[in-house]
């Protein structure tokens, strides 16, 4: 049995402790372990996780969304915008049955999105198939990487380069994430 024990200020770090289960809804482990009391919770602690790794661990500062319809969270690259929507399932996802929504969120932006990440658990083999067609259609690329990937790659950055911003062109690809890109 895993303990959770995170002494901080900020509450979402506990939440980073257990992000891959966020992610996978593992609601019987977050109930366990008194991170969650409602189902309805896992998505919102799993946000805020994610908002707390760009924010205090790759040194990014989402920006404030406005509205109703809009990504889970979004940066700035350059004069560019790169957004990301979390998707936590029990299943892999499937990128098929999201796009539309995606591509949504991108038409409407002020701004042009160089890349969209959705972070889930897993993903379809369909999935990557679906990256690539409307990145020819597009100009905007769709990466997809697990919240796992994520979580490694702010704990390498922290090791690597403690207290330094993260570039967020290592975030440019499209498809699966391939952290060997990165160096770390």
């Amino acid at each position: 049995v895993r303990r959770i024990e995170v002494k901080t200020e900020d509450s979402r770090e506990k939440l980073v402790s257990v992000f891959n289960e966020l992610s996978r809804r593992d609601l019987k482990f977050l109930r366990a372990n008194n991170v969650i009391d409602k189902d309805l919770q896992c998505e919102h602690y799993f946000e805020d996780a994610t908002n707390y790794i760009f924010e205090k661990m790759l040194f990014n500062k989402p920006l404030t969304l406005t509205g109703t319809d809009h990504p889970d969270g979004k940066l700035s690259f350059k004069d560019k915008y790169i957004m990301w929507d979390n998707k936590s399932k029990e299943t892999a996802v499937n990128l098929k049955d999201h796009i539309q929504q995606f591509d949504r969120y991108i038409k409407t932006s002020d701004k042009d999105v160089v890349v969209f990440m959705v972070i889930a658990p897993e993903f379809t083999s369909q999935s990557v198939q679906v990256c690539v067609d409307y990145s020819l259609n597009n100009d905007t690329q769709i990466l997809l990487i697990t919240a796992e990937e994520l979580k490694t790659v702010a704990e390498l950055w922290n090791k690597k380069h403690p207290g330094e911003m993260f570039n967020l062109g290592y975030f440019k690809q499209n498809g699966r994430f391939d952290i060997s890109l990165l160096g770390l």
